[in-house]
């Protein structure tokens, strides 16, 4: 019998793990969530990685968002770039169309990058996290990509409102989702203690490999892989299904 596309891309990944939905109930729908000027077809083999292990493939959303690349202050709007409440009206609509769509209760969220912002965004009401049953964030600078005083009203300045207001509690997790976060173990670009790689060579950024972690939940180190990979390497599909 001939190997199709999606089984040669899973191959290497049976992890005796198939979804039961007969026996347990229909696996909530996942929409994954594309990161900073990013686009939904980078989700495509992990989709097929899904789909071969099981998952429905009526349950697996990928989307665009109109305006990918995130403004220079978070405030002020910016021709073709988005602010974190254009992204969050986005996703809230994108939840509510596949509840919709599938008749499912809650789905679950898997956001790359800035993604993981506007999952974060979402999830940080009760109204939204009633719809959410797990949050995997991949790479997702929750600490920011730096802490100082430059750049002070960027969503990805730990000491700018946004993540202000994401950081403000003691702990991370929400009540009623189980969270996870994925994150390389001192190679990602954007959790880099010198700002080289925003510019600022020589200047400290106040952020470790740590920044990408989330306090109190399921934190998981996937060794050297890049900012990306962390997202979209075989290690990442791995953890995201384990846990979903």
């Amino acid at each position: 019998m001939p190997l199709s596309r999606r089984l040669v891309v899973a191959s290497p990944l049976i992890l005796g793990l198939a979804v039961r939905a007969g026996a347990q109930g229909a696996p909530p729908p996942i929409l994954f969530v594309h990161g900073n000027g990013d686009h939904a077809a980078l989700w495509m083999t992990t989709l097929w990685r899904f789909e071969a292990n099981g998952w429905p493939a009526d349950r697996l959303v990928a989307f665009n968002f109109t305006d990918p690349l995130s403004r220079a202050d978070d405030a002020i709007p910016m021709a073709g770039r988005s602010g974190t409440e254009d992204q969050l009206r986005e996703l809230a609509a994108r939840v509510d169309d596949t509840i919709a769509r599938t008749g499912a209760p809650r789905v679950a969220l898997v956001g790359s990058s800035r993604g993981g912002n506007a999952i974060r965004n979402l999830i940080a009401e009760p109204v939204g996290a009633a719809k959410v049953s797990h949050a995997v964030l991949c790479g997702t600078p929750n600490r920011g990509v730096f802490d100082w005083e430059a750049n002070a009203g960027s969503e990805f300045n730990g000491r700018g409102p946004f993540l202000r207001r994401m950081n403000g509690r003691e702990v991370d997790t929400v009540p009623g989702v189980a969270m996870m976060a994925l994150f390389s173990e001192g190679n990602d670009k954007f959790a880099q203690a010198d700002g080289r790689f925003v510019g600022r060579p020589g200047v400290a950024t106040g952020i470790t490999a740590e920044g990408a972690t989330l306090r109190g939940a399921t934190n998981v180190g996937l060794g050297v892989l890049d900012h990306r990979e962390v997202a979209f390497h075989p290690r990442a599909f791995r953890e995201m299904f384990r846990f979903i």
